[in-house]
């Protein structure tokens, strides 16, 4: 199987395992996805990616103003897999805008974080969100060394139950073992995202630039098994399958662990350690 082939039908794949849009979108969604992977062949059908690319287009536009991230990313994918297929040298078509599109994500990400977003640098930004976000809870007592009723204190306190720890004697002190947590985290994500960025746009003759395949799977394999936020992480697996080349065996095998090392995530989360 080519590393073109492999793209497209992991993305299939993520939009079976994590279908999009409501109830009027979500079955036309589901039924090409299947198609592409059920029917020979047909999943380099540029009609399929066309029928998608409408399909997540309008996924946005039901869920304006507030559709998540990945779902722009999910649209612009699908209709570069659509122009890919229909204006022939797919795999380089495809290839090409798979490195540019993942370069931006991430460039665009750590310009949010490092210029917009003066609480992100803080730590604010991870405390508020290992807190008030309960998808983070187990994670956040496990590595943050909480106790369920910590826990639920401040987050109590940041979901607004600040009166009445004001009634008690103060605000609720931050464990420094958590706040070494959150600084730790925001330190990574600059870390890891700016590489992939700087990676990715490297000139595709450079050695160096091979890098990028192994720094998007850490990424992802680190990412996801505290965001379980799968559906991004695998389309982002996917487009870097699509952009890996071809006699990359060992390059291959990792996309697809950590493919399927998300869908394990999904199941065997922090809560079940505490």
């Amino acid at each position: 199987m080519s590393a073109f082939d492999l793209a497209l039908r992991l993305t299939l794949v993520d939009l079976l395992l994590r279908p999009v849009g409501g109830w009027f979108v979500r079955p036309f969604t589901l039924s090409l996805a299947a198609l592409g992977l059920l029917v020979p062949g047909f999943f380099r059908a540029p009609a399929l990616w066309l029928g998608l690319t409408i399909l997540t287009g309008l996924r946005v536009v039901l869920d304006w103003p507030l559709p998540d991230n990945h779902a722009y990313l999910l649209f612009y994918w699908c209709l570069a897999v659509t122009l890919a297929l229909s204006l022939g040298d797919s795999e380089r078509l495809l290839s090409a805008n798979a490195r540019l599109m993942i370069g931006l994500v991430f460039a665009f990400s750590v310009l949010w974080k490092l210029v917009l977003s003066p609480d992100f640098m803080n730590g604010t930004f991870f405390t508020v969100t290992l807190l008030s976000d309960h998808r983070f809870e187990g994670f956040t007592r496990f590595a943050g060394g909480l106790s369920a009723e910590g826990y639920e204190a401040l987050s109590e306190f940041i979901r607004g139950g600040g009166a009445y720890y004001a009634g008690e004697g103060g605000v609720p002190e931050i464990p420094p073992r958590l706040a070494a947590l959150t600084h730790s985290l925001t330190y990574w994500t600059i870390a890891i995202e700016a590489a992939v960025a700087v990676f990715f746009f490297l000139p595709v003759r450079l050695a160096a630039s091979r890098m990028r395949d192994y720094l998007l799977i850490i990424f992802c394999v680190t990412t996801y098994g505290v965001a379980n936020v799968d559906g991004f992480g695998w389309l982002l697996l996917a487009m870097g399958a699509a952009q890996m080349g071809e006699g990359r065996t060992r390059v291959r095998l990792l996309y697809v662990a950590a493919f399927l090392l998300i869908i394990f995530y999904g199941y065997y989360t922090f809560s079940r350690l505490l």
